[in-house]
């Protein structure tokens, strides 16, 4: 299967930037396009908790969700797409993806982010580059939005 990783280090001490990674109401300060997102059950994240995003790509509103499938408080948490409008369980199976925090300095860390896939069937599979190239920008932007709102504390 593929791999790509992304690593971000961040001037701010890893429990704030965990905090801005896992509590709902933070995502939409960093993450343009997320709308909103909810956890379920009960709003609480751990392993087996799903989060529902509300999306804005492209000027259309698209739902995405995530079954949160390992979870390290403070340290790490993977997931896999499930559902929603967005379809990318419909063009990629085995999604996983892994965000871990690493501890560099007193108030100093990175976040690591890696994402396993497998394109379903031969046209995704064609435009792979493509879909995969597109959710990987995505993310690129949302952790160097996520590094600029957790060092300023400025919504991006």
């Amino acid at each position: 299967m593929p791999k790509q990783i992304i690593t971000t280090e961040i001037e701010a001490p890893i429990e704030h930037v965990w905090h801005l990674l896992t509590f709902p109401k933070e995502i939409e300060f960093w993450a343009p396009n997320v709308r909103d997102m909810r956890i379920e059950p009960n709003g609480s994240f751990a392993k087996d908790s799903t989060r529902h995003f509300n999306l804005d790509l492209g000027g259309k509103d698209v739902t995405l969700d995530t079954l949160v499938t390992h979870y390290m408080p403070g340290e790490m948490f993977a997931e896999t797409v499930t559902g929603g409008s967005a379809g990318v369980h419909e063009k990629v199976e085995h999604l996983k993806v892994i965000f871990r925090m690493i501890l560099l300095a007193e108030k100093r860390c990175a976040l690591n982010f890696t994402i396993d896939y497998e394109m379903k069937g031969f046209m995704n599979k064609m435009l792979e580059k493509v879909i995969m190239g597109t959710l990987l920008s995505q993310y690129k932007l949302w952790f160097e939005r996520l590094k600029t709102y957790a060092e300023t504390g400025r919504p991006v």
